[in-house]
């Protein structure tokens, strides 16, 4: 494959899927319809032969794991489905990206799933500030209920803590039991979750979970814990064949893998590739390669594997290739690193990362990670003294002792790689003969949106408490929290007034009153119309501002035409039909006078642009005089908020792409 021919668009949508019947038109539902015809034992035979491998960040085969949790049913009590969407790793935002773009495909593999292993509940674990993400959960769970999907399977979503332990698998169920996420030892598949009222807490076990530590097993259920992009995958492979799946990737890693790009980039992003796709590639597919003036040093994949300097940006994405080059592909997130970014900061800013979040059930996880993050500050900042130095590479070897997760070990593995690759350096910030560096925050994404990553600034000021407290208190959380059970209230039902950015005067509609992303569409073109139709704007100016006007309107019609309309269409029947074709017909003419009156090169009169402006605005308000209502008549507040998300992310998208 070509670098041409990519991004590929197989677990991620191209356009947002807003609701079932569009998920049906995509061909939804035939991997579940495939599933029943198959049998339990078919679904897991034909996983294993798709050879689909857990993009949570292990990459451990899903058919084996479905298998092994399948071998450790209970005679006595149900296995439970848990979908991990508690995405927090560092530089990643696939997770999030796929539920909002199509939810149902993922509920689909997850209902798949639950069928192949005898689950007869589904538990969707995100996190409580997942805001947009929960709205989509609940309102397509709540489609697949009413259309009789589920096959007698509850479905329901857990909300939890930011903390990053939550992604951790066995982290996650004691969230949905109702405990803090302290790892457990025993494994998903020898004790998953009990059935009585998980939502607020198992009775008889201590928060830290300490007394799960039966390697044994127990008479228990087990439990099924799969990544949101793993289940992605599923409904795909059932319906069209193990060798279909396998077309793309590598005869280890085959398939396709959504990866995250931010950092020292043009642009950040989310995209979908074959596995085997090279790292260069991928900066230049969704980064546009480096900032001008700069050069791109290294990668760092999530906060979980070592950094992958430049000279191996030829590495297919793989498992078993970056593996081979001392690093690994975790959850395919990279953040990239460019020659201003000093990477003794990268290693302080992993550390302290990872220290912060630690829970402290693992006393030399805890104690050692502070102490790494501390030493490497000062290293940071040209100030620590040569036995600092040492005292580094000691805590390296005891950080990960006795751990019960892979948090400890991704101390170790990614602070060693940093003093391995750049020994300089460091010599350098030994010797005190550099500056001071910045520091390098190292955070979850809470935003990705128009080209551009928002990282979680308050993650600055966390303390190892996991409070954000102005000192922090000294006791570690599996201590201070121990006995504290989390409840958590799901976010609003639909989006507050401060989320959608409206306004509130008197004469402003409320907020589900108004498709709001249209209508700042049409703002913004009825103020470039309006200033280019100024007397004191010159020829030059007035050819720039209708060049922009031109643009903004070929967006808004082109996501209207992919968006807006065919939600008409299936919603509205006829009446949506004929309105969608109305609409669509005022629209290209008045683009193609308007390239026309560009293109010819005489001076545009005022008169012309008024009659143009003029157009426009009876345009737009025939949009929402008679769009906006229709729609109103037949999606609910919920879906309509997913409407303007959807059509908010494509004019962003699009607009970046002009």
């Amino acid at each position: 494959m070509e670098p041409s021919d990519l991004p590929v668009w197989r677990v991620l949508d191209r356009e947002p899927c807003l609701d079932l019947a569009h998920h049906v038109e995509a061909g939804g539902g035939r991997g579940l319809e495939a599933a029943r015809r198959l049998g339990d034992v078919g679904v897991v035979d034909e996983v294993v032969a798709s050879g689909l491998r857990g993009r949570g960040g292990a990459g451990f085969p899903t058919g084996r794991k479905w298998a092994t949790v399948t071998a450790n049913r209970s005679d006595t009590a149900t296995t439970t489905l848990v979908v991990n969407g508690a995405e927090g790793e560092p530089g990643t935002f696939k997770d999030r990206t796929i539920l909002r773009r199509n939810p149902y495909k993922v509920l689909e593999g997850a209902l798949i799933a639950a069928q192949a292993v005898g689950a007869s509940r589904v538990v969707v674990g995100i996190k409580a500030s997942f805001a947009r993400e929960y709205r989509r959960l609940a309102r397509a769970i709540g489609e697949l209920e009413r259309a009789g999907w589920t096959g007698g399977v509850t479905l329901s979503i857990c909300t939890g803590p930011d903390a990053y332990l939550f992604g951790e698998e066995t982290g996650l169920l004691e969230v949905v039991e109702g405990r803090q996420p302290f790892p457990r030892v025993t494994p998903p598949y020898r004790r998953g979750l009990e059935v009585e009222d998980a939502a607020h807490g198992a009775a008889g076990r201590g928060a830290a979970g300490v007394d799960l530590a039966d390697p044994a097993g127990t008479d228990e259920p087990p439990a099924l814990v799969d990544n949101v992009e793993t289940l992605a995958n599923v409904a795909g492979i059932l319906a069209e064949g193990a060798d279909w799946f396998r077309a793309w990737g590598t005869d280890e890693s085959p398939g396709t893998i959504v990866c995250t790009l931010v950092g020292d980039v043009a642009r950040h992003g989310v995209a979908e590739v074959p596995m085997g796709t090279r790292l260069h590639e991928l900066i230049d597919l969704v980064g546009r390669g480096p900032r001008p003036g700069r050069t791109l040093v290294a990668l760092l994949p999530g906060a979980a594997n070592p950094l992958i300097p430049a000279d191996l940006f030829d590495t297919p994405m793989t498992y078993e290739n970056l593996q081979a080059v001392g690093s690994g592909l975790g959850s395919a997130g990279f953040t990239a690193l460019d020659d201003r970014t000093d990477p003794v900061a990268v290693a302080q800013g992993v550390a302290r990362f990872l220290a912060v979040e630690s829970c402290g059930q693992c006393e030399p996880c805890k104690r050692d990670g502070l102490a790494l993050a501390r030493y490497l500050d000062d290293l940071r900042r040209s100030e620590l003294r040569p036995a600092g130095r040492a005292a580094i590479d000691d805590r390296l070897r005891t950080v990960a002792t006795g751990a019960r997760c892979s948090l400890a070990t991704q101390q170790e593995r990614v602070v060693a790689s940093v003093l391995g690759l750049y020994p300089d350096l460091v010599a350098a910030h030994v010797a005190a003969s550099l500056a001071a560096t910045d520091p390098f925050l190292v955070a979850p994404i809470v935003e990705l949106s128009g080209g551009r990553a928002q990282l979680d600034e308050r993650h600055g000021a966390k303390q190892p408490d996991w409070s954000y407290a102005e000192e922090d208190s000294g006791a570690w959380p599996a201590a201070a929290l121990g006995n504290t059970p989390v409840h958590l209230a799901a976010p609003p039902a639909r989006p507050t007034d401060a989320e959608r950015g409206t306004g509130g005067g008197p004469d402003a509609p409320p907020p589900a009153a108004a498709l709001e992303s249209l209508r700042r569409s049409h703002q913004r073109i009825g103020d470039l119309a309006t200033r280019a139709q100024a007397t004191d704007a010159s020829a030059t100016q007035r050819k720039d501002l209708l060049d922009e006007l031109v643009t903004e309107l070929a967006i808004h019609d082109d996501v209207n035409e992919r968006i807006l309309y065919p939600m008409l269409r299936r919603v509205a029947g006829d009446d949506g039909e004929a309105l969608a074709d109305t609409a669509g017909q005022r629209e290209h003419p008045l683009v193609a006078r308007l390239h026309a009156l560009i293109d010819d090169g005489a001076p545009i009169d005022g008169q012309q642009l008024t009659t143009l402006s003029r157009e426009l605005e009876e345009r737009f308000a025939a949009d929402e005089r008679r769009v906006e209502p229709l729609l109103f008549r037949h999606l609910d507040a919920d879906a309509r908020s997913d409407l303007d998300d959807a059509l908010e992310e494509a004019r962003l998208t699009s607009r970046e792409h002009a």
